[in-house]
């Protein structure tokens, strides 16, 4: 079982990440694309936030559990957290593309990638503290 230090670790680095992901970076590509389905408000993405705060506590434990204790080094922490965040975002991304008719092939892409190199950092984060 992680310790509470890992998901705590991995939770942050989430929300730091994808905040500077949705909020800055991506912002206005994420709301042009979702302008038809997505919940915006003011020019924003405006998400149910409890239901947002229970996919980073899933994300965090999710690489806390299942990336981090499978690696013997940083490198190793990337490739683990990047397999994990292929498969998760892969999932959800690819079933939304098959099953929503208004959700973009770019999104799909884009999310994926994001998703890969996200929780390969925040792998990479949780374990360097980890092993201090």
């Amino acid at each position: 079982m992680p310790s509470l230090l890992s998901i705590g670790v991995s939770i942050l680095g989430f929300l730091v990440l994808d905040g500077l992901w949705l909020g800055v970076v991506m912002k206005d590509f994420y709301v042009r694309q979702f302008a038809s389905i997505g919940r915006i408000v003011d020019g924003s993405l405006a998400p149910i936030w409890p239901a947002a705060a229970l996919v980073y506590v899933l994300l965090g434990l999710g690489v806390a559990a299942l990336a981090v204790p499978r690696a013997e080094s940083l490198a190793g922490a990337a490739a683990w957290g990047a397999l994990l965040g292929l498969v998760v975002y892969g999932v959800y991304d690819l079933t939304n593309y098959a099953t929503l008719a208004q959700w973009p092939v770019i999104v799909t892409i884009a999310d994926i990638a994001w998703g890969t190199i996200a929780c390969a950092l925040v792998a990479m984060a949780t374990f360097y503290v980890s092993a201090r």
